[in-house]
């Protein structure tokens, strides 16, 4: 049983809640709660330990048979959590390692552009995975997907959707043109076109801008033009996370049958 906040695994624990670097230098996340560790387990990441209040083992028996359990006391589990009511559950996973970014030429893809928000970028990897998007590339500037607060946000999406990162956006977005698909970038511009006049066949990409400064003029310029969501005239703006959702849906959505069973 592990009782002291200054036990040694507690502290790393707490580093790798905290800190971005600190998971990157490790190569380590921890995810936290009930159905995020079931989910982190399910998808086959190598899983070092597994933390749990007794009371948790006792309501989750399940964890004992999936990897090392070390008890830790609810004082503990309440220095660990990123969330005010932890349910006492914790797993310290490998992040897995990125595979090559292998662009399928009917593949519809989501670019973002300096979202900062993780929350945000939490939702939208949800979304993602809900409307079949083949595919999140991160630019710069974006949140790290393994950060606690993303990592709720997905319901467990972070470890099946393929998630890549970019350090040269428009570079990404040439290749991508390259490879045939087209990619559009989501702005008010006097020549966008509306959301719905997407090309409804072959390869698509859609860029997202930073919630407050939109899509860079250097990524759009990689683009093959803008379009826009229609809205209500005295409505200023739409949320980051809920434009990437409208957008997803009609990328794929409405042309797949997402959702309908087909």
């Amino acid at each position: 049983m592990i009782t002291s906040r200054e036990n040694p695994l507690v502290k790393r624990c707490r580093r790798l809640q905290a800190s971005a670097k600190a998971r990157r230098e490790e190569g380590l996340f921890l995810a936290e709660g009930t159905r995020l560790c079931r989910e982190a387990l399910d998808s086959g990441l190598r899983t070092e330990v597994i933390l749990a209040t007794p009371e948790a083992l006792a309501r989750e028996p399940w964890l004992g048979e999936r990897g090392e359990v070390l008890e830790i006391t609810p004082e503990v589990a309440a220095a660990i959590a990123d969330t005010k009511s932890p349910q006492g559950v914790f797993c310290l996973c490998a992040i897995p390692e990125e595979p090559l970014f292998a662009i399928r030429p009917e593949g519809r893809y989501l670019l973002l552009d300096g979202l900062q928000d993780p929350g945000n970028l939490g939702t939208i990897i949800r979304g993602a995975e809900a409307f079949g998007v083949t595919a999140l590339v991160l630019g710069q500037g974006c949140p790290d997907r393994f950060s606690p607060k993303v990592l709720r946000s997905t319901m467990g999406g972070v470890f099946r959707l393929p998630v890549f990162r970019s350090g040269d956006l428009p570079g990404t977005i040439r290749q991508m043109r390259e490879a045939g698909l087209t990619v559009w970038a989501a702005m008010l511009d006097p020549g966008a076109r509306p959301i719905r006049q997407l090309p409804e066949e072959g390869g698509l990409g859609v860029v997202i801008g930073n919630e407050g400064s939109g899509v860079s003029r250097a990524a759009a310029g990689a683009c093959d033009g803008a379009v826009y969501i229609p809205i209500a005239p005295r409505t200023e703006s739409l949320n980051a996370a809920v434009a990437a959702t409208v957008i997803m849906w009609e990328m794929s959505g409405r042309e797949r049958g997402v959702g309908n069973g087909s």
